[in-house]
């Protein structure tokens, strides 16, 4: 197949279609809660308990009988105190009062619990003036907060800490997630070097592999390995390729997109036998992406340039991984109002990268300095894309412009 052959310069939509479309969730694991926060569920949860259990008491003070708030200004026989752990083993009768404690257990009986701040105690006597005592006052109720088989959270959500409070709280010792999609990273390029190396003459530390980490851990992934190889070396590169493929779920490729003889990414991959989904996308910085598929997985190839392999990764990795994960693949777009200038015109669809924020008054976005491909600046700070389309003017400070945020809002 020769490169005229092949899909060229497709939309982003239809590539981030048939990227998509390869994969389906992952399989579930089961987690301890403590290990959990941030993962997807991968099973609807129903509570398998009350959360209370019990009727406990509100605040710290005397526990009551029902009988006793018809009446007004108590003296009652003080039974003894329950301390924290102590679970009640006798019931509270008319005329007396039971010490408590915030969260505890409270005996049989109870009707009320008084606040201690409102008593009395002398000796074994507990006085109460203070007023008629609604039936009910200061008792947390079994089920008050979630009922036993209530539906707590579904399929494909994000486990916060509150979450997984609720869980431990109502007796969940497990809970089943999709498990974190495998990312194995390759730099390709003879000039490329580990960025734990000292680099020779002509060559540059990989600033690309530790970037394309870092984002798919903030995605929920897992990398498995950060390579480099050179592509003059077809053997090493190949092998190197080989072994990320039976290892992970998903390969990114850096470098080596660039058009005719430059394709060396487009050569490994046919040399493994993967078979090509597209090569080039019509969006600047990233329009030398490419995407295959060998043995089901995907592979997908981004340029070289610092901005454009973050690009790439936003629009077309990023939905692969939270798609293995059952996550809805595309992130949340956004009108903003833009607050500076971007002075260039016309050309591909552009993404700019953009600093938003929220306020009373709605989002606003900010352009960040060092747009150029090859810049690394304009990717400190970056929580949002700015989607420009193809052909637009200048963007003057006080646009409407559509965004894609990057971070978890």
């Amino acid at each position: 197949m020769s490169r005229l052959q092949l899909d060229l310069g497709v939309n982003l939509e239809e590539a981030q279609e048939r990227l998509v479309g390869l994969v389906a969730p992952l399989p579930e694991e089961v987690l301890p809660l403590t290990r959990a926060c941030g993962r997807i569920l991968a099973r609807d949860l129903l509570l398998p308990r009350d959360v209370p259990p019990y009727p406990q008491a509100a605040v710290d003070g005397f526990a009551v009988n029902q009988e006793d708030l018809r009446k007004s200004g108590l003296r009652l026989a003080l039974r003894g105190f329950l301390k924290a752990g102590d679970f009640p083993c006798f019931p509270v009768r008319p005329g007396e009062a039971v010490g408590v404690v915030t969260g505890g257990p409270l005996p049989e009986g109870t009707g009320a619990v008084l606040p201690h701040e409102r008593v009395q105690v002398k000796g074994d006597l507990v006085i109460y003036e203070a007023g008629e005592i609604p039936a009910g006052s200061n008792i947390r109720l079994p089920g008050e907060d979630f009922r036993a088989g209530e539906l707590v959270a579904r399929r494909g959500t994000r486990l916060g800490p509150g979450l997984i409070a609720v869980l431990a709280a109502s007796g969940q010792k497990g809970v089943p997630v999709f498990r974190s999609p495998r990312v194995g990273i390759l730099s390709l390029g003879r000039e490329i070097v580990s960025w734990a190396a000292e680099p020779g003459p002509g060559q540059v530390r990989d600033s690309n592999g530790p970037l394309l980490a870092a984002l798919v851990s903030r995605d929920g992934g897992e990398v498995a390995g950060v390579e480099a190889a050179s592509d003059e070396q077809p053997a090493a590169a190949i092998s190197c390729l080989k072994r990320l493929l039976d290892e992970v779920d998903l390969v990114l490729t850096i470098g080596g997109t660039a058009s005719e003889a430059g394709d060396r990414a487009l050569f490994l991959l046919r040399e493994i036998g993967a078979r090509p989904l597209f090569w080039g996308v019509r969006i600047k910085p990233g329009s030398h992406s490419g995407a295959a598929v060998w043995n089901a997985r995907p592979v997908l190839s981004l340029s070289g340039n610092p901005a454009a392999c973050a690009v790439g990764y936003e629009l077309l990795a990023a939905p692969v991984v939270r798609a293995l994960q059952g996550l809805r693949p595309y992130p949340r777009r956004l009108t903003a109002l833009c607050v500076s200038a971007f002075s260039r015109e016309g050309g591909p669809r552009r993404f700019l990268r953009g600093y938003a924020v929220c306020d009373l008054d709605g989002w606003r976005v900010a352009v960040l300095s060092g747009q150029k491909s090859s810049m690394m600046r304009s990717l400190i700070g970056c929580n949002a894309l700015i989607d420009l389309p193809a052909g637009h003017p200048p963007l003057e400070p006080g646009s409407q412009v559509s965004i894609i945020l990057l971070d978890r809002v």
